[in-house]
């Protein structure tokens, strides 16, 4: 059986037939190069002249992953969250193939780390607490959670600029039950992510941004239960580096 998608911004000026065609030619090794190989996927990279850079990912088992993620790269956008551009999503047998345009910028962890004068601080604090911490909220609002939400998830121009870009978005779900659990998984990943320890008061700001008004009363609660988390995700080791 085999499936084949178009992103819909492609449908109009992309045969799905080419689409399946160069993306068939991206799992094979014949087009592009990797960049990323776990033992469930790779991930290859290729610039094509009618669409720019792009990236595939290439999976053999974890089909439930690539529709997934096919999914929410289309849904998200609907709920004002900016995620990279779908190009295709082949599926024959136990192969399935998800691309994406690339996107422009880099990881917020780059950026944060790249921080070092007291100036560049108070500017980096002002982008995640005005820029992050709402788009995080309006996640959760929507009863959605990420699960992976480290800062390299997150992509931006620059710590000035007021767009952020979700990636790899197979993760995405919305809990039936326990939704506080989910969020606090989410936010002790930022805190456990981030390049050098965040300074308390800078913490605590995130957090107040993050939280609606009538969650407040509680921050020093949902406070404790995010640095438990996030010190019980350092102690993991990386699966694949």
């Amino acid at each position: 059986m085999r499936t084949i998608n178009t992103g819909d911004a492609l449908a109009a000026c992309v045969e799905p037939g080419s689409v399946a065609k160069l993306l068939a030619a991206m799992a094979s090794g014949q087009t592009g190069f990797s960049v990323r190989c776990t033992p469930r996927r790779r991930t290859v990279m290729a610039e094509i002249p009618a669409l720019g850079v792009i990236f595939a990912k290439i999976r053999r088992g974890r089909r439930c992953d690539a529709t997934a993620e096919w999914r929410w790269l289309h849904e998200l956008p609907r709920l004002g969250l900016q995620v990279p551009k779908p190009i295709g999503f082949f599926r024959e047998g136990r192969l399935s193939v998800v691309a994406t345009a690339a996107v422009a910028g880099r990881g917020l962890d780059a950026l944060l780390r790249a921080v070092h004068t007291e100036q560049e601080r108070a500017a980096a604090l002002r982008f995640v607490c005005q820029v992050v911490a709402p788009l995080i909220r309006a996640l959760h609002r929507h009863g959605l959670v990420f699960r992976d939400l480290y800062w390299n998830h997150l992509f931006a121009a620059s710590l000035a600029c007021r767009s952020v870009t979700f990636l790899d978005v197979e993760r995405v779900f919305r809990p039936r039950f326990r939704m506080r659990r989910w969020r606090v998984k989410d936010l002790a990943g930022l805190l456990a992510s981030a390049p050098d320890p965040l300074p308390r008061t800078a913490a605590l700001r995130f957090l107040s941004c993050y939280l609606s008004s009538d969650e407040r009363p509680y921050a020093a609660q949902i406070a404790r239960d995010v640095v438990k988390k996030a010190a019980q995700i350092r102690a993991h080791q990386p699966r694949y580096g």
